[in-house]
């Protein structure tokens, strides 16, 4: 790498990710558990979170009948969720401190949501759709740029209670849903977005989670939504195309192929849990790069990632028990020169993105 490709990289390249992530500070990014952030060691393999979420001792795989995934929807049911959702971004210049050039900023920028609410089935259209109305009980917020914490908030908090955050408390929306867990349409949201208008971030971070796209992410469950067959087999398979953008690093497409895994009986529970795999999906990136005149050449960095899932749905319920996706993708670009001609701490430049998505059943 010539001392112009570094200049290149660590004036327009190096803190693309954490441009892409600038509005956390007074908004969550996408995305998708009390308040500190996953700290990512470039060293360290990336942090995954428990995908397994079957008991040990849990009952003998049910025989390979085709079972129903989709969603039931009893009119009057209250079921409560806890979903957590973490963004991260990091860059770090490794290597010679003496060949950093000047104009190098790195550091860790992310942002991580946890969100208490109920759900209850106010009504089922004729269509199979059902109309729940949410509730938020709960809320716990952390911001962080460059190790500073930007914005932190906890509803439980009584120095909390008047801050513009803890008008959601108690507050809520409705959505209509599909029996493969479609978000179709939000509503109910004029006067909850109202008494949260203005400038400052608590009022910023307010309204991006009550805004339509972040219901949605919410709520929806991509490894139902995907499903074109009614019934699956254990072993069956299906997929769909997740797509993910990192501004001047370009986009990704990666195929989330997912499987059911097994049926088991666990306390008194039949659960189905599937499992869900991300790779990089080659149809989807042929569009993709059509336009990114302004991405960053290609071989330039190196580039490894991880994609992984988990669903549990209780059958007998028709209720999501638990839902679970994590995404980490890492570059890496090291001065070629300095490794051809023997120097014992080539520069180089490692950034990361870490995207994860929690949806636990809590009662």
């Amino acid at each position: 790498m010539r001392r112009r490709t570094v200049d290149y990289v660590v004036a327009g390249v190096a803190l693309c990710l954490l441009a892409s992530l600038a509005g956390c500070q007074s908004a969550p990014t996408e995305a998708d558990s009390s308040v500190e952030p996953v700290r990512l060691d470039a060293h360290a393999p990336a942090a995954v979170p428990d995908l397994c979420l079957a008991d040990e001792d849990s009952g003998p795989m049910e025989s390979e009948a085709d079972v129903d995934l989709a969603l039931t929807f009893v009119p009057g049911r209250t079921v409560t969720y806890g979903v957590t959702t973490e963004t991260q971004a990091s860059v770090r210049w490794e290597g010679d401190e003496s060949s950093k050039p000047d104009s190098f900023r790195g550091g860790a920028i992310g942002n991580r949501v946890e969100i208490t609410f109920e759900q209850r089935v106010e009504r089922v259209n004729d269509n199979g759709n059902a109309v729940i109305k949410v509730t938020i009980l709960a809320l716990k917020y952390l911001g962080r740029s460059r190790e500073t914490v930007v914005l932190d908030f906890d509803s439980s908090r009584d120095e909390d209670r008047q801050r513009p955050l803890s008008e959601l408390i108690g507050r809520g929306y409705e959505v209509e849903m599909t029996p493969r867990g479609a978000v179709v349409s939000v509503q109910g949201l004029d006067g909850v977005r109202d008494s949260v208008e203005g400038s400052s971030p608590d009022h910023q971070t307010a309204l991006k989670l009550i805004s339509d796209k972040e219901i949605r992410d919410r709520h929806e469950v991509p490894a139902l939504t995907a499903l074109e067959d009614e019934m699956v087999r254990p072993g069956g398979t299906w997929s769909n195309v997740k797509l993910f953008s990192f501004g001047r690093m370009g986009a990704r497409a990666y195929e989330r192929l997912y499987s059911l895994d097994r049926v088991e009986s666990e306390g008194g529970r039949r659960l189905a849990h599937v499992t869900m795999k991300g790779i990089p999906s080659s149809a989807a990136a042929v569009q993709l790069h059509q336009g990114q005149t302004d991405a960053v050449p290609a071989g330039l960095f190196d580039h490894v990632d991880s994609y992984r899932g988990h669903l549990s749905v209780d059958l007998e319920a028709g209720a999501i028990e638990a839902y679970v996706e994590q995404f980490r993708t890492e570059w890496v670009a090291v001065d070629q020169e300095a490794v051809q001609s023997g120097a014992d701490r080539p520069a180089a430049v490692r950034m990361d993105r870490t995207v994860s998505y929690r949806l636990e059943r809590i009662r």
